[in-house]
């Protein structure tokens, strides 16, 4: 019934261009009467539009009825005015096939059923010849191209109805998809449908649970599945509210970048980043009290890694698969401050420090595996990081 309210749109055409050109035709085809004259004109002009309001929040019954209603009002007033045979059984033709197309066959011979009875009641009204005492050969064509219009508005209707079920199948799938998909990507998508990389300067941040790999060890799948959920449910609206992407998912550890969209300034990108840690640290510590209180006795809190500078952001992958990612000094320098830091501590590197404006410890440096020595510093207090 959804389907046919949204084609409900499609008779609009032929009723404000059709029947004004109809009544047109009339008057100059033909010299009617006064009254004649008078009741097609008017019909013709005020029709269109007074079933046009009416539909507006009409359900899809409703709708069919009333073209049904039409095509019978219609032929009965066009037969009872005297139109000539030829632009009568054009009309009736036009009102078959648009029925057709917005209810298919079925619609399709209810019209045909109106349209003769109202082609009846108007013949008996109308004091002129009968409409019906044409030559046959005129009857049988006009019957012809009736019954190929109304099996052309049939498969019109069944193409209209296939379409409208493709797209609803594909808002569907997109929106599954875009539930795997960080969602700056579903904008570059939309902006751009090919491939493309850019480097640009951002915010990394990793983010692990510590403490989680315990309870996960000791919960069966159906009662991990909702800690899970919770938690990256948390993750995803805490970072999208302070403007960064929750760009990976690594098991109980994330990803989190800040910049992609490239309009804020470093200062400002930094301490969206750094609130983010703060907010994330408040509601995964009230998240972890709602675990134990179900019985998940284990104690997690959150650990990150800080770092910025300019990374290759963009699509990557080959083979009829791409991936899109972050790549950079940055993103492994982050990860690897994550693994140095201890359980509700947030590390920045010394370059994220300058442009830190909450309290910091002196710089300390350690020898990371694959990196060197590295430089960083550990945020004194989370609590300072909502301050911007």
């Amino acid at each position: 019934m959804l389907r046919a309210t949204k084609l409900a749109a499609n008779a609009r055409p032929f009723r404000y261009l059709c029947y004004p050109v109809i009544g047109l035709g009339f008057l100059l085809l033909d010299q009617p009467p006064p009254s004649s004259a008078a009741a097609v004109l008017g019909w013709c002009l005020l029709w269109p539009l007074a079933v046009d309001l009416g539909q507006r929040q009409a359900s899809a019954k409703t709708i069919l009825n009333v073209h049904l209603a039409e095509a019978a009002f219609t032929s009965g007033l066009f037969a009872w005015a005297s139109l000539p045979p030829s632009l009568l059984f054009a009309v009736g033709i036009i009102l078959v096939a648009s029925n057709a197309l917005q209810g298919g066959i079925r619609q399709a011979l209810l019209a045909v059923l109106c349209t003769m009875a109202g082609l009846a009641a108007g013949d008996l009204a109308s004091p002129t010849a009968s409409v019906f005492a044409v030559p046959a050969a005129a009857a049988f064509s006009s019957l012809l191209v009736l019954a190929y219009c109304a099996l052309l508005g049939h498969w019109a209707h069944r193409q209209a109805l296939g379409m409208a079920g493709q797209r609803a199948q594909m808002r569907v799938m997109n929106a599954r998809l875009q539930q795997y998909l960080p969602h700056t990507l579903t904008d570059r998508l939309n902006e751009a449908g090919q491939p493309r990389l850019e480097r640009r300067w951002l915010v990394v941040a990793f983010a692990d649970l510590a403490g989680f790999t315990p309870l996960v060890e000791r919960l069966a799948v159906e009662e991990l599945t909702p800690v899970l959920d919770s938690y990256l449910k948390t993750v995803a609206d805490v970072t999208l509210r302070c403007g960064g992407t929750l760009s990976k998912v690594l098991g109980d550890g994330v990803m989190l970048v800040f910049g992609e969209a490239g309009a804020e300034e470093r200062p400002k990108l930094v301490a969206d980043a750094l609130k983010c840690c703060r907010l994330l640290d408040v509601e995964l510590t009230q998240l972890a009290d709602r675990w134990r209180a179900q019985g998940m006795p284990e104690s997690v809190r959150l650990k990150i890694g800080v770092a910025s500078g300019y990374c290759s952001l963009g699509d990557w992958g080959g083979g009829g698969r791409l991936e899109y990612t972050v790549i950079g000094h940055p993103v492994n320098l982050a990860s690897r401050l994550e693994g140095q830091a201890s359980a509700g501590e947030v590390l920045v590197c010394e370059r994220t420090g300058l442009l830190a404006e909450v309290p910091l410890t002196p710089v300390m440096e350690r020898p990371v595996k694959g990196l060197g020595p590295v430089r960083f510093q550990r945020v004194e207090s989370l609590a300072d990081c909502d301050a911007n």
